[in-house]
C-alpha cells in the first residue's frame, strides 16, 4: 500500500452512510438544477438561469466541495482544522454566493 492511500476497511460504516446520503441529495439537487435550466432554455428568461446557478451552488457544488476537501484531508492526513474550519467555511461561502444568485433571480424584472 502506498503511503498516501487510505484503507477502506478503516472507514467507519456510518461515514459511508453519510457519503451515500450526500450523493443522493446532490443528485436530487442536480435534477432540480436541470429542470430550472430547461425552464431557462424554454422561456429565455434570465431569472431562471440565475435560479439554476444558485441552486447548483447550494445543492450540488457545496456538498461536493465538502466531500472533496474531506477526502483530500483524509488522503493526505491533514490536520483537524481542515475538517472543523476550512471545509465548513468554503462550503458556507459557496452557499452564500448561491443564495445571492437566487436573491438576484427573484429581484429581476419579468421582462429581462
Amino acid at each position: 500500500m502506498h503511503p498516501a492511500q487510505v484503507d477502506p476497511s478503516v472507514i467507519p460504516p456510518h461515514y459511508l452512510l453519510l457519503l451515500v446520503a450526500t450523493l443522493v441529495a446532490a443528485g436530487m439537487g442536480l435534477f432540480i438544477v436541470y429542470q430550472a435550466y430547461q425552464g431557462y432554455r424554454r422561456s429565455d428568461r434570465k431569472q431562471m438561469l440565475f435560479l439554476a446557478i444558485g441552486l447548483a451552488l447550494i445543492t450540488v457544488a457545496s456538498p461536493m466541495v465538502s466531500l472533496v476537501i474531506s477526502a483530500a484531508a483524509l488522503q493526505f492526513r491533514l490536520e483537524l482544522i481542515v475538517y472543523t474550519f476550512y471545509s465548513p467555511f468554503v462550503s458556507n461561502i459557496i452557499k452564500i454566493v448561491g443564495i445571492g444568485f437566487i436573491i438576484y433571480s427573484l429581484s429581476l424584472q419579468s421582462d429581462s
